[in-house]
């Protein structure tokens, strides 16, 4: 009885205290994802202000504080682990069948705890810094762009999310809470909604605006040259180069955008085999071959023959 009903009482606790505690959680550090995007963005902007004004104002400590951080710190990490799960993201989707079965199980390569444990760190670190010591002030945006393309954005933010997600965050989440092993679960709804509605928020909140400096600086540096007259004045005309960072976020923002394309693309079509599939069934309910008995066919060439 006490062996019984001390089983009871764990997985009683496990369902009121472990379930909710995972479920946030893991919420919680896949954001880390999106709040990188937001991140690069600020970083972006902000180094172009920093390469106009050559010295930061001394009233603005946030400012001054980002200075330092991105003087004496590179982010290469980040834009690393970033661009690898985007491309990872983007291979996946390009190459998985179109099935309603659990995605986890469609990934066919998953980093070791002891990869994942560090990397979670080392982006928490690098964005919990990052955003610190920089703000939305004085973002370069550039041309706005529409609602769709915003929209496709998200819906590609959304699916490197869920990836970073189901690499990274769920592998430490699950080995913490529930230990050593490999133990592998499917996701529920309340897990997928939560990760849902805490990217959309995020988005709309702050992503949606702010992202678009990542292809905002590019084409302000491009408006610029086109705009200041040729001159020998290289020092000047050499800070508005679009450099390798510029295209390394230009090239992160349309991987996204591509994503979210590829996305919508599968889901139509998923959408679109749902409804064959409904009126195939409606057609023929109970699967009853329409060809006509092997024995009637059988009698009908006797009866030919005798003719």
């Amino acid at each position: 009885m006490s062996i019984f009903g001390g089983g009871k009482w764990r997985r009683e606790a496990e369902q009121l205290v472990v379930k909710p505690f995972r479920l946030v959680t893991t919420t919680l550090l896949s954001l880390l994802l999106p709040l990188s995007f937001l991140f690069l963005s600020r970083l972006s902007s902000a180094s172009f202000l920093f390469s106009l004004t050559k010295s930061p104002p001394q009233t603005e400590s946030s400012f001054f504080f980002f200075s330092v951080f991105f003087n004496y710190t590179n982010p290469a990490i980040l834009y690393a682990v970033v661009s690898s799960i985007s491309v990872y993201t983007l291979v996946l989707g390009l190459t998985t069948k179109i099935t309603a079965t659990d995605p986890s199980r469609s990934i066919p390569f998953l980093p070791h705890v002891s990869i994942a444990w560090l990397t979670l760190f080392l982006v928490q670190i690098s964005v919990g810094l990052g955003l610190e010591g920089t703000n939305a002030n004085g973002l370069i945006i550039g041309s706005e762009r529409n609602f769709l393309s915003r929209l496709v954005f998200f819906f590609g933010l959304h699916e490197v999310m869920l990836l970073w997600c189901r690499v990274i965050v769920r592998p430490v989440v699950d080995n913490t809470l529930i230990g050593g092993g490999d133990h592998k679960r499917e996701e529920t709804v309340v897990e997928r909604v939560a990760l849902a509605v805490s990217c959309g928020t995020l988005w709309w909140w702050k992503l949606r605006d702010e992202v678009e400096a990542l292809v905002g600086v590019a084409e302000a540096k491009k408006a610029l040259l086109l705009l200041l007259p040729i001159d020998g004045n290289n020092n000047v005309n050499g800070s508005f180069d679009v450099g390798t960072l510029d295209f390394v976020n230009w090239w992160l923002y349309y991987m996204v955008v591509t994503i979210g394309m590829v996305r919508i693309v599968k889901g139509c079509l998923w959408f679109g085999m749902v409804l064959l599939f409904e009126q195939g069934t409606r057609r023929n309910p109970r699967g009853v071959s329409t060809a006509p008995p092997a024995s009637s066919l059988h009698n009908d060439d006797e009866g030919d023959n005798k003719v």
